[in-house]
């Protein structure tokens, strides 16, 4: 059995964590139903000859209610719309309710981008429909967020809390008719002030001017300079001496849009780990295009400050390149801008990660990895409704030395995956592309920043396994001893610098001799 339940927000994201929970035996399975409310006929997934025939119906009535050169939609009197009334659609309050969410639903097929309702369809009238609650027309909200101009005149609203399922909607409106409605006799709640909070940039209530547009600017004005500053953007630090993270996220992003099978397998082993966290919460941006659904990630949604059953915590965190391979199948696709030749659209951090677990055993302190963290959009195409649309995403990966007879030197130890709704990255300070800077110049730089040696040193390491950084770092690990400096003078270092620096990467450990020559040349130098 299925049922169908419309709650707000808030309450699903409660109410989702039910999900796989037991109740009288059987396990539930609760998701987000990205389709709406169900208008399909005996659970298919298309709709049956006479669904298409009322949805023609339906979409005549909109057709004939809607002028486009007044840019209004009249939905007035639906009571006494005799199509309406000869489908049977209006024989009882909760099919007349389901009924309107059928038209939002329509309407929003016919303007299917925020500009596309933003400029065709800015005002609606509801007049004469004996609405005592707006959350009998609530969707009319979520079709048309930014309208700016609205009728309720004539219906039964007595007080401010048969509007308040509308509170914090709407944030566009200038115009509000309540005229003929009980809530006019009521001049003791002071409803009046409170619908200008709701509705910031009202400026006429029943046909009565309540602020200005002067006033309305200087209120956005005083609140915009009360929120606080943004930290200063300082761009990217990005740390990749070895290059590894460079060819890593070139690879990896567009692979994963074109074979995420390929992807887990080539970078993930049986020790990886993967999660998603999904913020449904976040700042939108206003740029045209659909506000995709989130049915398809809500319930792997790791977010923990929603998730807090531990259990489910346990589970929504994945281990193993099969198991991860899995649930990358069920997400839709994607397309991520190109790395190499849009470069703006990422921001992207890399530092070096000492202490991973050595996956050899050998090494009891761990061994040094990278850990990168990618900021950017992607383009999705969500399969239920049709829709392309962009999110914002933060990627968090952990890169680690690969299990020895691996084909890539490294694998992802770790990779979380952050979702939220679309707006584009701050600007960011001009710096120096990445192709004009010296790799070699990096690598001394990073080499010295890791051992502390003089530049004039870490080059003559680099120089002798032939710029292979990583080769350099282990030869320098190998090597390094920690006990007190041998005093020389410095005539004396100079003399043996450059003979030593030549013959210290062959020595073993074990040699005093290697021992003294590596101290004094640290020392000269």
């Amino acid at each position: 059995m299925t049922l169908y339940v419309m709650v707000s927000q808030a309450d699903a994201e409660e109410i989702v964590k039910l999900n796989n929970f037991t109740f009288a035996g059987a396990p539930l399975v609760i998701t987000e139903n990205v389709e709406g409310w169900p208008v399909y006929q005996g659970g298919s997934t298309k709709l049956s000859q006479e669904g298409m025939q009322h949805k023609t119906q339906l979409q005549g009535v909109l057709r004939d209610r809607y002028s486009p050169d007044a840019k209004v939609l009249n939905l007035a009197a639906l009571g006494e719309d005799p199509v309406l009334i000869g489908m049977g659609y209006l024989e009882h309050k909760d099919r007349a309710e389901k009924t309107f969410k059928v038209l939002m639903t329509i309407c929003d097929e016919a303007f299917p981008t925020p500009a596309a309702k933003r400029e065709s369809v800015p005002s609606v009238t509801l007049a004469n429909n004996n609405i005592d609650s707006v959350h009998q027309v609530y969707e009319l909200a979520v079709t048309f967020p930014e309208l700016k101009n609205l009728d309720l005149s004539s219906n039964k609203i007595s007080n401010i809390s048969n509007l308040n399922r509308w509170r914090g909607r709407l944030r566009n409106l200038e115009t509000l008719l309540l005229n003929g409605n009980p809530i006019e006799a009521d001049q003791t709640s002071g409803y009046q002030q409170e619908l200008l909070e709701w509705f910031p940039r009202l400026q006429n209530l029943s046909g009565q001017q309540v602020r200005t547009p002067e006033q309305v600017a200087a209120a956005e004005a005083a609140k915009a300079a009360a929120r606080p500053t943004p930290l200063p953007q300082g761009g990217s630090d990005f740390r990749d001496a070895s290059g590894v993270a460079s060819s890593f996220l070139t690879e990896f992003f567009p692979m994963y849009d074109a074979d995420r099978a390929q992807a887990a397998t080539k970078f993930y082993d049986n020790e990886s780990r993967f999660s998603i966290s999904v913020i449904t919460h976040s700042h939108r941006n206003q740029l045209d295009g659909p506000v995709l659904p989130w049915g398809a990630y809500i319930k792997y949604s790791r977010n923990l400050s929603k998730v807090s059953n531990i259990p489910t915590r346990v589970q929504r965190l994945l281990k193993g390149a099969a198991v991860i391979k899995g649930l990358w199948a069920t997400l839709p696709p994607t397309k991520h801008p190109d790395i190499k030749t849009e470069i703006q659209k990422y921001l992207v951090d890399c530092h070096p990660l000492p202490g991973l677990l050595d996956p050899t055993g050998q090494s009891a302190n761990g061994v040094d990895g990278l850990v990168i963290s990618a900021h950017g959009e992607y383009e999705e195409f969500d399969q239920p409704t049709g829709k392309t649309g962009k999110r914002s995403f933060t990627r968090t990966f952990v890169l680690g030395p690969a299990v020895p007879g691996s084909a890539l030197p490294y694998r992802v130890v770790s990779d979380m995956l952050s979702l939220r709704a679309f707006t584009p990255l701050p600007e960011q300070p001009t710096q120096v592309p990445a192709a004009a800077a010296d790799p070699k110049q990096q690598m001394i730089e990073e080499l010295s920043r890791r051992t502390n040696m003089t530049a004039a040193y870490s080059e003559m390491c680099l120089a002798q396994v032939d710029w292979q950084f990583d080769n350099a770092l282990a030869k320098f690990n190998e090597t390094k001893v920690s006990s007190a400096w041998i005093t020389t003078s410095h005539s004396t270092a100079n003399g043996l610098l450059t003979h030593l620096c030549s013959q210290i990467l062959a020595l073993k450990p074990s040699s005093p001799l290697h021992e003294r020559r590596y101290r004094m040349g640290c020392a000269s130098s």
